[in-house]
């Protein structure tokens, strides 16, 4: 059943900078360093971990239990460039580089079939004409028209269905996915050409878009609203617009029901400016994604089986600088840029449910370092103007009121310490480091990394492989970080003196009445730190430890609570997680009408009407039974043009069936066990 979800309460904002290392260090442990972790002072709330799926490993058991069982992984991002069936997906209309017939370097002399736009697509080539499937206004009919069952969809599938299955152990399991090329014909020319290829790949200057084998390289898709003959839909010409539009609802319509699990997500294009020879395709202009955007979103809305899919973007880099951030020359709107043209456009605002960005370099492939300084950016923007030509008073995405995930990235070398002199940056210690500083800094609610594996060797996009599995050192620096935050923790203060190296996080599972700590030793000499619990949750007694360093991966271990503190050393260059469960204390639970033993709901508030976004205000309440008049729940939600959502448990006086009814003035859901039992979220008077 896909469910909106919970976001945390944003009580407070706090920028935490990590130091990179300065000066030589001794071999001796460093002492007198304390974490302090207060739980009254949160951040954002956590949706989980997870890495996007390449290959065909995801549909093994091997796989399937790393991923959701050792790592807990409960994010699985996929590809949802759509995949048609024949005669549209015959490789001799679309490239000679398979076939050789006819021979390389084929009509157009670049190995490639090249097109300028739909009307052209369907042009001779090598004696044949290549089809255009025709979205039609009947999205059964369009679902007809493509293929689950290819390499790249059926591994998906699979994996998501094991993830579904383990939804209840993992405490949430959300399937997201990201369109990497629209189908080709719908594409335009962007007027770039590929540059710096050898081989039998595409020749230099050969013009986007092209297409070969399966792959619909660059160009950028249509967005005139022109219609065209070529896209006569039997009742009348239609624009490339509306056929995206109509391709993405059926693909993804046909693609949750092969999967038998909806999607929690899905990003319209991923990386909106990285024309390359695989699955792409560019939006160098806001008014470009905005107009696809918007016509995506009214598509979904048609449909109750899309209609609670969020969209979620814009999914570009997080860069080298400013510039990457804002603008390159020509122009490139780059990510703060979307986002402030889409909160000017309110439908575009409304379509979009939450940020992205990939953490990536400008170069779209090594991950942008070890630095803060471009999460602080993301997270917060800039007051003054950070470099020549770039705007001065840029709100980061925190000012617009909906939450953001890191959802691509990779670049890092195999080994735990990529370099043996200067600052290891680059190896599988740094993806610590640069987790701690997503979270932290950047103020993200979840963390995906590129691939989790690809058949191959642990190379620089994937986190393990067949071989290594749980001993990669790069898989357990995420799974420092996976295993023990669990979806719907809260990031909570982590505040750490007497060292600059060390950074520290920590993260509350009210529910679970869990407490997780993760340290990383920026420094090359080992710390002894004093970590100070929270009073919530109450009654930890020990903790469970996972320390790793070069020479010794995810050692366990227990620490003792003494005068509610835990002593723990973090090997130089090393991470350590704690993790603790309270043995006193029960979750929230609503107050039944002859008294119960719980204390209430829990109540989070938004200032938009959509629950968009981290909450302005979350508590306890006694009772969900409210006549706010013309006032609101509190500041700082304003008296108007707010919502709220409640969860938790209700106990029953006695046993017997109950009738569930709801009261309301304006738009209301409710969920039972998972079930959505009642769905008005529309404009109205008081209603039962």
């Amino acid at each position: 059943m896909q469910r909106r979800r919970l976001f945390g309460a944003l009580a407070l904002l706090a920028l935490i900078l990590a130091a990179l290392p300065l000066g030589l260090h001794t071999a001796n442990a460093q002492s007198g360093v304390s974490v302090t972790i207060d739980s009254s002072t949160r951040f954002q709330t956590m949706d989980g971990f997870g890495t996007c799926l390449s290959g065909s490993e995801a549909e093994q058991a091997w796989w399937q239990d790393l991923y959701y069982g050792d790592a807990a992984a409960s994010i699985l991002r996929v590809d949802l460039t759509p995949r048609l069936k024949a005669p549209y997906s015959d490789f001799s209309y679309n490239s000679p580089w398979f076939h050789n017939s006819p021979a390389l370097p084929g009509p157009d002399g670049n190995n490639v079939r090249t097109y300028t736009g739909p009307n052209d697509y369907s042009r001779s080539f090598a004696g044949r004409s290549a089809p255009i499937a025709v979205m039609q206004p009947d999205v059964e009919q369009n679902i007809g028209v493509f293929d689950y069952a290819q390499d790249l969809p059926r591994p998906g599938i699979a994996a998501a269905q094991a993830g579904a299955a383990r939804e209840a152990a993992l405490g949430d399991f959300k399937l997201v996915g990201s369109i990497w090329s629209p189908l080709p014909w719908v594409k335009v020319s962007s007027g770039n050409s590929i540059s710096g290829q050898s081989g039998v790949l595409p020749v230099d200057g050969t013009p986007w878009p092209f297409v070969w084998f399966d792959n619909f390289s660059g160009g950028k898709l249509d967005v005139s609203g022109a219609p065209l003959a070529v896209f006569n839909d039997g009742v009348q010409n239609t624009s490339s617009l509306t056929q995206f539009a109509r391709s993405t609802a059926a693909y993804v319509l046909g693609y949750q029901r092969a999967a038998g699990q909806r999607f929690y997500a899905i990003s319209i294009q991923n990386e909106l400016n990285f024309e390359v020879f695989y699955n792409s395709a560019t939006y160098p202009l806001s008014a470009q994604y905005i107009a696809a955007l918007k016509a995506v979103r009214a598509e979904f809305d048609r449909y109750p089986e899309l209609r609670d899919i969020q969209i979620m973007g814009p999914e570009d880099l997080l860069g080298n600088d400013a510039y990457g951030l804002w603008e390159y020359g020509g122009p490139t709107h780059k990510n703060l840029q979307y986002l402030q043209n889409i909160a000017a456009d309110p439908v575009a605002a409304a379509a979009v449910d939450f940020f992205n960005v990939h953490g990536y370099a400008g170069d779209g492939v090594s991950s942008a370092g070890a630095t803060p300084q471009l999460w602080d950016w993301w997270a917060n923007g800039w007051d003054a103007s950070p470099a020549g030509g770039i705007p001065a008073n840029i709100k980061g995405f925190t000012e617009y009121g909906k939450k953001s995930w890191m959802t691509e990235t990779s670049g890092e070398a195999a080994p735990w310490l990529n370099t043996t002199t200067g600052f290891p940056s680059n190896g599988g210690w740094s993806i610590a480091l640069k987790m701690h500083q997503a979270l932290t800094t950047g103020q993200q609610s979840a963390w995906v990394y590129w691939q989790f594996s690809d058949g191959g060797n642990v190379g620089e996009s994937t986190l393990t492989d067949a071989t290594q599995r749980q001993n990669a050192p790069k898989y357990v620096a995420f799974k420092h970080f996976s295993k023990y935050i669990r979806p719907n923790a809260q990031r909570v203060a982590a505040n750490v003196s007497g060292s600059t190296t060390l950074n520290a996080s920590a993260y509350v599972h009210d529910d679970n009445r869990t407490v997780t700590a993760v340290l990383v030793n920026s420094s090359a000499s080992p710390q002894t730190v004093s970590v100070r619990l929270p009073s919530t949750p109450a009654g930890i007694s020990s903790m469970q430890t996972f320390i790793s360093s070069e020479s010794s991966l995810w050692q366990t271990g227990t620490a003792s609570v003494s005068a509610g503190s835990v002593s723990i050393t973090v090997p130089g260059y090393g991470v350590a997680t704690l993790f603790g469960q309270g043995s006193t204390g029960t979750p929230p639970t609503a107050t039944p009408p002859s008294g119960g033993t719980g204390s209430g709901l829990r109540g989070e508030y938004f200032n938009n009407t959509t629950l968009a976004g981290n909450a302005a205000l979350a508590r306890t309440d006694a009772q969900v039974n409210t006549n706010y008049g013309n006032g609101g729940p509190g500041s700082p939600i304003g008296g108007d043009n707010f919502s709220a959502r409640w969860t938790g448990q209700v106990e029953a006086p006695v046993g017997g069936s109950y009738t569930s009814a709801t009261e309301s003035d304006d738009g209301v859901r409710l969920w039972v066990a998972g079930t959505q039992v009642i769905d008005n979220w529309t404009l109205h008077g008081p209603t039962v």
